[in-house]
């Protein structure tokens, strides 16, 4: 038993070592009026305190505010002042909003310092927030408000406010908005027309919304209607705003951006403009989502941190489409081939003509198989593309004939040549007149070599094809022989049965 009693003591003293004391309260302050307060004109604002000294001493207390040029402040009595032990003191602070201001929220943090008679450093702040909403009617408005003596009159305020706007408004839709219309039409350039046509409505909207909104404040409601009516015309904004940011950026700079494509002759642009519309379509989607977001005091970093998280996952599931992706930028950059083009690539026994260049594959008609073929860019950036088209459109015809051995050569080349000289598409100027040539002496023939240019590089199959067979007739006309391979074997002892 004396053991638990004993453990009790150690723990209740070791509780008490490690609990933090708390300080005694000096002098209570209490204040008599709303946290939140709605003020229009420019008329003081009462804040009322009661102080109490509950301590059997004196106590020194200090009481300060924030300064602001928005409003100037007063302290009654004083703003420092000594308390006898048990004292009550009825404290007031006046706050008079300066003219010209239209609407401001003060957050105002009214600090009352206590201490000690003669001590330097406090032994208690208090503090007391107070939320203060100015509201003035509009500083052009305030002169025709002054010069009819209804400062105090909220309700002509409003209805000054309300005909006020209006008249901007019919002014705007009736007179400023013909005479813009005109000024753009006769202007070479459709930038303004553009312009113009896609900001009209909206600043026609946006101009009565302000109007409603800025007549609301002079309205007898609390502060907390006025800021949902605030906040609607905030969000309001947001949703003009990321709309106008879509359509200008759809109407004006895509739309240029397809016209100055149609002009050159790089697909790259081609390919591009249609990139940057779907991305810039997300990007202003997002931003004005985040914003409007935002502006509900929601919090968006969960979303900034979602977005981050899939986006990688976007990515490493999509490492192909990327891959193709940036593959076909490269290849437009590059610009290897053309549409139209036909190209080989190595490897692969067959022609193919280009159709068309996409951002993630590239389209080629097989011309062998008579087949539309997708082939993905990063295939087409990693391996050899041989383009027929390159440097020009004219193609080589080039393949051997064999003639047997003991022919005259001299004759066999002539025979040749006179073919080849002979056919109309065969190029015979320059540097790029035919040639043939003894190439080899072959296993079973002397191999000719025959080498000529044609205008059109598909046709080198067709070419070639009708050289040969004249070649062929013109060997049979001259009794030339076209010698097949053949193998002698000699057998030098035979053996005996």
């Amino acid at each position: 038993m004396k053991r638990l009693v004993v453990m009790g003591i150690v723990l209740l003293t070791l509780s008490l070592l490690f609990v933090h004391p708390v300080q005694a309260r000096s002098v209570n302050v209490n204040y008599h009026g709303a946290a939140e307060i709605l003020k229009r004109g420019s008329g003081p604002i009462w804040l009322n305190f009661t102080l109490t000294n509950i301590f059997n001493r004196s106590m020194d207390v200090e009481i300060s505010v924030p300064y602001s040029d928005s409003y100037s402040e007063k302290f009654v009595p004083s703003e420092s002042f000594r308390m006898k032990p048990h004292d009550v003191e009825n404290v007031s602070i006046i706050i008079t909003p300066q003219k010209g201001v239209e609407r401001e929220e003060i957050d105002l943090v009214v600090s009352f310092n206590i201490y000690e008679v003669d001590e330097v450093h406090p032994v208690e702040t208090q503090e007391k927030h107070i939320t203060i909403l100015l509201i003035n009617p509009a500083w052009f408005i305030q002169p025709i408000i002054s010069a009819l003596n209804l400062e105090d009159d909220w309700i002509w305020q409003f209805v000054i406010t309300v005909l006020f706007w209006l008249s901007i408004g019919l002014l705007t839709v009736f007179v400023i908005a013909p005479i813009i219309r005109k000024i753009t039409e006769k202007t070479k350039t459709q930038v303004d027309d553009i312009i113009w046509h896609v900001v009209r409505l909206p600043i026609i909207i946006l101009l009565f919304l302000y109007g409603f909104v800025a007549a609301a404040d002079l309205l007898p409601i609390g502060a907390k209607y006025l800021s949902l009516i605030n906040k609607a015309y905030e969000l309001t904004l947001i949703s003009v705003i990321t709309y106008l940011t879509y359509k200008i950026f759809h109407d004006l700079m895509i739309y240029e951006g397809k016209k100055l494509a149609e002009k050159t002759e790089n697909e790259l642009d081609d390919i591009l403009v249609p990139v940057m519309e779907k991305i810039g379509d997300i990007i202003i989607l997002i931003a004005g989502l985040l914003w409007f977001l935002s502006a509900m005091e929601i919090d968006i970093t969960i979303f900034l941190a979602g977005l981050g998280g899939l986006g990688l996952i976007i990515g490493l599931a999509s490492q192909d489409a990327l891959s193709n992706f940036f593959a076909g930028m490269h290849i437009l950059m590059d610009h290897p081939f053309s549409i139209g083009d036909y190209i080989k690539l190595e490897g692969i026994n067959t022609v193919y003509r280009i159709e068309k260049v996409g951002v993630r594959s590239t389209q080629a008609y097989d011309v062998f198989n008579h087949e539309l073929v997708i082939i993905p860019n990063k295939m087409l950036a990693n391996d050899k593309i041989i383009n027929m088209m390159k440097p020009d459109e004219m193609g080589k015809v080039k393949f051997t004939v064999g003639v047997s051995y003991g022919v005259d050569v001299d004759k066999v080349l002539s025979i040749v040549e006179d073919v080849v000289e002979s056919h109309p598409e065969i190029v015979k100027r320059g540097d790029r007149r035919p040639a043939v040539r003894l190439a080899n002496f072959g296993e079973s023939s002397l191999e000719i070599l025959v080498i000529a240019w044609i205008p059109n590089i598909m046709d080198q199959w067709r070419v070639a094809h009708e050289l040969r067979i004249a070649m062929y007739n013109k060997f049979r006309e001259e009794g030339i022989e076209i010698p097949f391979p053949q193998l002698d074997v000699h057998i030098k002892d035979m053996p005996q049965p």
